[in-house]
């Protein structure tokens, strides 16, 4: 009791009139003069970085030069093309888009971060992509949009070139991915848990505007593998093994290395309403107040045992009171924010690392380059509550920033904290987040915060219906910001939902149309034609308005909610069925497979008495189950059948692996090919031409083998693996035995006895009927 009144005399005397006179000094005029402020920060920054460093990827402001960093795709430029908008440019990002259109290459042979691409690249692509149409001259010249366009297929092809990363045991993507080649053959499998869950807002915004659903696919995918991996206690670890599901740093947190993770577990149910993980993200909310959090801060613990192994504040944890405001949790965020702001207010700046017990910066960690965090979670806090403390600790942020960090050409890392000394660099996220969200805090009428107000309705040249720019906006965690809206313009599940619409209308009861607009319409008989309209409208009305802004909003003060949706709670219970008949096929499965393991032996049994596998098998089969009598014999049949093609094919394989490639290097060769044949017939034939021909007439040692080639020096693509995971689909059974023709009959030595002219010879020649013998220079051959 004694506590809390001395709480309350603190804040009457100390903290109320500090909010009292805050609240008299940001007036219209303070608030428009600070927007203006960051307003020329970001085009102080944009022109250094154009005049000095462009086509690289981020600007060294102290030396006004440029460098590349991620993977030479003019980042800067890239992550700056919606902040232009959100300005207010449409002028510059026009003249911006070609350039990036110009310069950005997705086929370079360059090694890149798959995260870092996709947060920046793909994600600053997609949106200036979506946020285009605020201005219809830019779109008018892209036929099919938002379905089509140059940013859209430009961000297509960059996440084709990262996908081959997701092609993992587990479906958790490998941390680095070249992006001509591919995942190197020696690429380490251990990644950050950020690096795996960190695709869902991109990929499936792709998916959902290209109507090619891989892309959200493998982006839920690798978050269901993460979290199946968390440990006993509801925690997750900093870097795991992608191949295995092992973690290899155990450290729990919400800082480096995990932070968005659980940013894009809240953010992706909203954007893609998906109940599932707003459920995942609450779990680990809990999980976190619980073991992570010590008061007001969150330390580094186990994650097996909850034990504080760090007493750390990073700057990069300051993400999260912005995402709890998402989420409806306000009042545990502002506790939060007053507590960062305590270091902020100490040194201007939160270092990278701080250390709670000595409260002081980590040495070596005490930088500040510029990050977005703070001025993230002041924009929603203000947006929530509209208390201008938020708005006081945003202006103390920027006038920071441009006494401190402020060059002849840009701004500049600040190399440590205490001293606010500078280090030549300007990371491409101060344009993309920070001055973005500065601007969006001291601009509340911004065109971003729109409730609806600013919406247009699309009809698209899929013939879906969507509203476009109605507010709801989802951030990616470079603050690229994803229209929700758009998502129904283009994909699948929109023509899948816009579909059952259509047919419901066309369906619909009369009679039942008729009592619910009887006292409406006064009992006036309505033709079907207008009381299926007027029915449509008023569901819609009633449902959709109110509900749309409720799940976008959410109630004051409380989280948002879902509702239980009769047709997928429907397709839930159908898909259960699915999942029995699936477990039911498996079983016929493993039973096929013992058959035919027992069929092997059979057949390779030495004396008849040995050969009873089967029939002892069956036996014991049909009286566990008497009325499946028939369908065992079915079984048993194609199983039968299945033994004799694996036979078969394992003589084949015998062969083919008897083929051995030449032992003979020839300079300035033609012959027949440059790759290995896939038909074995013709590779058995190739060989034996050579063996009896060509190699003989240049007195060449041969050893079988399909043909000799130019390049002795590996190429460099055979140290990657380049291949996309291929999308499971469940309940199949993918048959995996070798189908090829039958070429058992063929002898590769009557070959040898043929004329060597006579293959040669022109026409519809024995070899032009395997080889397409026209296409090959055979005067090269009698030389």
């Amino acid at each position: 009791m004694i506590l809390r009144i001395w709480i309350l005399v603190l804040y009457i005397f100390f903290i109320l009139p500090e909010q009292i006179e805050a609240q008299e000094y940001f007036q219209k005029d303070v608030i428009e003069r600070y927007r203006e402020k960051v307003r020329r920060m970001f085009y102080h920054a944009y022109d250094g970085y154009l005049n000095h460093a462009f086509p690289l990827d981020e600007l060294k402001p102290i030396s006004c030069t440029g460098q590349d960093t991620w993977g030479s795709f003019s980042l800067s430029l890239v992550d700056s093309l919606d902040t232009l908008l959100i300005m207010g440019n449409h002028t510059e990002f026009r003249r911006a888009i070609e350039l990036v259109l110009q310069k950005v290459r997705d086929d370079a042979n360059v090694n890149v971060s798959v995260f870092e691409t996709n947060i920046r690249v793909v994600g600053g692509l997609l949106s200036a992509h979506m946020l285009a149409g605020k201005y219809r001259e830019i779109v008018e010249e892209w036929p099919g949009w938002p379905c089509s366009g140059p940013l859209l297929e430009l961000s297509r092809k960059m996440a084709d070139r990262l996908m081959p990363a997701f092609n993992t045991e587990t479906g958790m993507p490998y941390g680095t991915v070249n992006l001509k080649y591919g995942v190197h053959k020696e690429e380490t499998p251990i990644t950050c848990t950020a690096g795996v869950g960190t695709f869902i807002i991109e990929f499936g915004t792709l998916s959902r505007l290209t109507g090619d659903e891989k892309y959200e696919r493998v982006a839920l995918k690798a978050l269901d593998a993460l979290y199946t991996a968390k440990s006993p206690i509801g925690l997750v670890g900093n870097h795991i093994n992608v191949q295995t599901g092992q973690w290899t740093a155990t450290d729990s947190g919400i800082g480096a290395g995990v932070d968005s993770y659980f940013e894009y577990l809240a953010k992706g149910a909203y954007l893609f309403r998906r109940p599932s993980l707003i459920k995942q993200f609450e779990e680990f909310h809990k999980s976190i107040n619980k073991y992570v959090r010590k008061d007001d801060w969150f330390m580094w613990v186990s994650m097996t045992k909850g034990t504080v192994s760090l007493p750390i504040f990073q700057s990069l944890e300051a993400f999260w009171p912005g995402t709890l405001t998402m989420v409806g949790n306000i009042r545990d965020a502002r506790r939060i924010m007053m507590q960062y702001s305590e270091v902020i207010r100490q040194y201007g700046f939160p270092p990278e690392f701080y250390n709670i017990h000595n409260s002081e910066p980590v040495d070596k960690r005490a930088a500040f380059p510029l990050r977005p965090e703070i001025a993230e979670s002041l924009m929603y806090l203000y947006r929530a509550t509209k208390d201008t403390i938020w708005l006081e600790l945003g202006a103390e942020m920027i006038d920071a920033i441009e006494s401190s960090a402020r060059t002849k050409c840009g701004y500049a890392t600040i190399n440590n904290v205490k001293e606010h000394n500078i280090e030549d660099r300007m990371e491409s996220f101060f344009l993309a987040e920070t001055t973005k969200y500065l601007y969006l805090l001291f601009d509340p009428q911004n065109w971003i915060h729109s409730r609806g107000e600013n919406a247009r309705i699309l009809k698209t040249e899929k013939n879906l219906t969507c509203a476009i720019y109605a507010g709801g906006y989802i951030f990616n965690t470079e603050a690229h910001p994803i229209d929700p809206g758009m998502l129904d313009c283009c994909s699948i599940q929109a023509e899948k939902e816009q579909s059952s619409l259509k047919k419901m209308r066309e369906n619909i009861d009369v009679i039942d149309a008729e009592m619910l607009f009887s006292t409406i319409n006064g009992n006036k008989k309505l033709k079907k034609e207008e009381l299926v309209d007027q029915f449509e409208s008023q569901r819609q009305t009633i449902e959709g308005g109110a509900k749309y802004y409720e799940n976008q909003y959410g109630k004051e003060n409380t989280e948002i909610g879902f509702e239980v949706d009769l047709k997928l709670k429907k397709e839930s219970e159908r898909r259960k069925l699915i999942r029995k008949e699936i477990s039911v096929d498996k079983a016929k499965s493993k039973i096929t497979e013992i058959l035919i393991r027992s069929h092997k032996k059979d057949m390779e049994a030495e004396n008849e008495n040995d050969a009873k596998n089967v029939d002892i098998i069956v036996g014991q089969l049909k009286k566990l189950y008497p009325n499946m009598t028939a369908e065992i014999d079915l079984m048993n049949e194609e199983a039968f059948e299945r033994t004799l093609d694996i036979l078969k094919n394992e003589e084949i394989r015998e062969i083919v692996e008897k083929r051995r490639t030449p032992m003979v290097f020839c300079e300035n060769c033609c012959y027949l090919s440059d790759d290995k044949p896939d038909n074995i017939e013709l590779h058995s034939m190739i060989s034996a031409i050579f063996e009896h021909h060509i190699f003989p007439s240049k007195n060449l040692k041969f050893e079988i083998g399909p043909f000799c080639w130019n390049e002795e020096a590996p190429k460099i693509e055979d140290s990657y693996k380049n291949v996309p995971p291929v999308p499971q689909k469940i309940g199949s059974f993918e048959d995996e035995f070798l189908e090829t023709e039958d070429f058992l009959d063929f002898d590769p030595s009557e070959i040898e006895h043929l004329g060597f002219r006579r293959l040669l010879s022109s026409g519809l020649s024995f070899l032009d009927q395997f080889t397409a013998g026209p296409h090959i220079a055979l005067r090269n051959i009698e030389k």
